[in-house]
Order: C-alpha cells, then structure tokens, then sequence
C-alpha cells in the first residue's frame, strides 16, 4: 500500500532504511510540519515537528538526514517519550532541562530504541535554518537518502543486534571489579560528606551562643567550652541588659519589681497629696 501524496500541513520525506542480515532495504516516510503546539515554548519558531521517526534514530541521524538534502544546521532533538519533550511542547513542569539521548534512563542499556510511529521535535540553529529545511524537503526529488549515511566517524553510535544484547547483559551483571571500583567511588564520597559534617558539628558543640550556653545535639559534647568565651559572651549579654537578671525568668521578676515599685510610690505620693490637702483646708473655731 503506498502512502498518501499529500497530507494537509505536512511535508513527507521518503528515506531509505540501511539493509539488514535478515531483511532487505526498505523505504520510509517522515512526515516534517513546523512545530506548533498549543501552548507555545521560546523554541517554537525554529522547530520542526517529525512523525513516524524510526525505531533506531539518534540526533546524529536528523543532522546527517538533513544535510544530505541541503537543509539547515539541527541544534537537538527531543524525542517522544523524554522527559524534556514536556519542556518542548510548552508544559512547564518540575525537571525541565536538556537531557542526554537516552533520557537519563540508559544505566542497563547502552542506546534507547523509539516506539514505532513515534514523533520528535528537531530544534535548529534559528528559524531560516528550519524554513530552509521544510523547503528542502518539499523540493527534493533525488534518490531517497540513505539513513544513518553521512553520520560523523567522531560520533559514537552503539550497534544494535546482538552486540546491543550482550552489552545490556554485561551492564546488568557487572564485573567484580567493576561493581567494587563502584562501590568505593560511593564510599569516598559518603566518607568525605560524614567528614564534613561531623566537623561542623563538633563546632557547633564547643562554641557557645551570645547567652553563655553551649548548644546541646544528639551525641553530647566532646569538649568543655572555654571560660573565656562564655566569659566574653555573658559580658556581651550584660551590655545589652544592664541591670536585668541573665536568665529570662530573671527578667521577668525583675521588670515585675519595677512595676511594683512604681506603683507603691504612686500610692505613697497620692497619700502625702491627699494629706497635704487635708492641711490647707479652712477649719472654723
């Protein structure tokens, strides 16, 4: 059954699948539209939407793709199913950040394989490289482009087949050395953090606050704070509070006093007015 001539808004790309061992070349469409989406991102204008990429594709693939027909330079690529595919399409979400091909996911598997039929949105350089690319497309009646042809010797693709297998074995079931080389790579590094922070601790239980006191945390203290630091510290609280007690109960009772000292002078200067004006009071014979 051969595909549509045209599909309204779209652009179709035939290109060449490599042959196999067990299966011959083959032809494929891509279906290229500007990416538009809803809720538009900052990326939007020089975008390009992909359906129907290819099971085994990698940014290496859309670069060396678009090339070969003359298109523009391709920034990134974000494929279906990667967490920042949400950050393309306008959603913002928590975790929204350029991620390496696989997703962050590859830890058992060397190269991440796409669902078939999937999409992708190719990011370039500006928007004339993305315009130039969908012209290309449109304009390009030469033998289908091989895919995966033209891709960099620097670029580092894993195979597929059963080398893709028997990496994911070895990365399942590592070596002793291996797997201990890991092991005290996380060891080094949870000692220097316990380090780090059993220092700030003890730090913490040998120097007293601005009352005097030393800071009591789970453990106890390993040392006596020096007297001339709580010295100094209870000399600094006394210049704050002059004449008021060093605990806070002190205080309190202190400024309690003083009110009732007030008040029983108050008492007494009402008493002496009241008597004076006794005094002045005209008293007949």
């Amino acid at each position: 059954m051969s595909p549509p001539a045209q599909i309204p808004d779209y652009t179709i790309l035939p290109i060449t699948l490599a042959p196999t061992p067990l299966v011959g070349a083959a032809t494929h469409y891509l279906y290229l539209r500007k990416h538009a989406p809803k809720q538009p991102a900052p990326d939007d204008p020089r975008s390009l939407f992909v359906v129907n990429v290819p099971i085994d594709a990698q940014t290496a693939h859309f670069r060396a793709l678009f090339s070969a027909i003359g298109g523009g330079r391709v920034e990134k690529v974000i494929f279906e199913g990667e967490a920042s595919i949400t950050c393309a399409i306008g959603k913002r979400k928590r975790g929204c950040e350029d991620e390496d091909e696989d997703g962050g996911r590859g830890k058992v598997w060397d190269r991440q394989l796409r669902q078939s039929g999937s999409t992708a949105v190719v990011v370039f350089v500006d928007k004339s490289s993305r315009d130039l690319t969908i012209k290309a497309a449109r304009n390009f009646s030469k033998k289908s482009p091989v895919w995966g042809a033209g891709i960099s010797e620097d670029v580092n693709i894993p195979a597929l087949g059963i080398s893709r297998y028997l990496t994911h074995h070895n990365l399942t079931h590592p070596s002793k050395a291996h797997l201990q080389a890991s092991v005290n790579t996380f060891m080094t590094a949870f000692e220097a953090e316990e380090t780090a922070r059993l220092r700030a601790l003890a730090k913490r239980r040998q120097e007293p606050d601005e009352d005097g006191f030393i800071t009591v945390v789970r453990g106890g203290r390993t040392a006596p704070a020096q007297q001339e630091e709580a010295k100094a510290a209870l000399e600094r609280k006394k210049g704050k509070e002059k004449h008021e007690g060093f605990y806070k109960f002190q205080v309190r009772e202190e400024r309690k006093n003083r009110q009732m000292e007030l008040l029983r002078k108050f008492e007494e200067d009402k008493k002496r007015v009241a008597e004076r004006k006794n005094l002045r009071r005209f008293k007949p014979f």
